[in-house]
């Protein structure tokens, strides 16, 4: 289904009403946020059960389009049952699930042209490479960035302030209310709040500085 400015399912952030990064160049003026459940860890073995992307002005960070669709997996017997169980995979759910290349072929207008974001976003990005190659699709066009709110979050972890960078974690600091976790879309919505809540923090001198300041500065 795709829409546009969706509803948060977690607790709202405040309102950015001025873009944070007006001088942003061009080609960096616009994110994907990408969240996906798969059958396993192994992009090379297993599956995209579902998948979420929330396209994003990079400057304000305001939501301009979403898309999300449940996968309908293929070799369920590769399947570990434990990341079945996780997403809430089950038989009746995924009736209505879509062919993997026809879930690409709308991801793919989303992704074109954006610097692609998320939460741990090397797992999501691998297993839609693996994704687009599997359903004979060429990939879309993205910057060779990625913007990944965990990394971005280190230096909360370097000074003390979460003891984790899960998502869980994050959203727990800035508390953010997560009722769905390990859903594509929620999970997209969150990491999506987290780098809000990051940026604002950055914008108002924060976490990189203090940081900075209590280990004696960068040599």
């Amino acid at each position: 289904m795709l829409l546009a400015h969706p509803a948060s399912d977690t607790t709202p952030t405040p309102v950015l009403h001025q873009p944070l990064f007006r001088g942003l160049p061009p080609h960096l003026r616009t994110l994907a946020f990408i969240d996906l459940e798969t059958t396993g860890l192994d992009a090379s073995r297993h599956e995209v059960l579902e998948v979420a992307v929330l396209r994003v002005d990079a400057r304000s960070l305001k939501v301009l389009a979403e898309y999300e669709a449940r996968v309908q997996p293929t070799r369920l017997a590769d399947a570990h049952p434990e990341a079945l169980a996780v997403c809430g995979y089950s038989d009746e759910e995924w009736r209505d699930a879509l062919p993997l290349e026809e879930a690409l072929a709308t991801v793919t207008p989303l992704l074109a042209g954006t610097l692609v974001a998320g939460h741990n976003t090397s797992f999501d990005w691998g297993f839609l490479v693996e994704g687009y190659r599997r359903a004979g699709l060429p990939l879309p066009g993205v910057d060779y960035h990625r913007l990944d709110t965990a990394s971005l979050a280190w230096p909360l972890l370097a000074t003390g302030e979460v003891e984790s960078l899960s998502l869980n974690a994050l959203a727990k600091r800035f508390g953010l209310h997560r009722p769905t976790p390990h859903r594509a879309m929620a999970d997209a919505r969150c990491a999506l709040e987290v780098a809000r809540c990051l940026a604002v923090r950055m914008a108002r001198g924060g976490h990189m500085e203090r940081l900075m300041e209590e280990s004696g500065g960068v040599s």
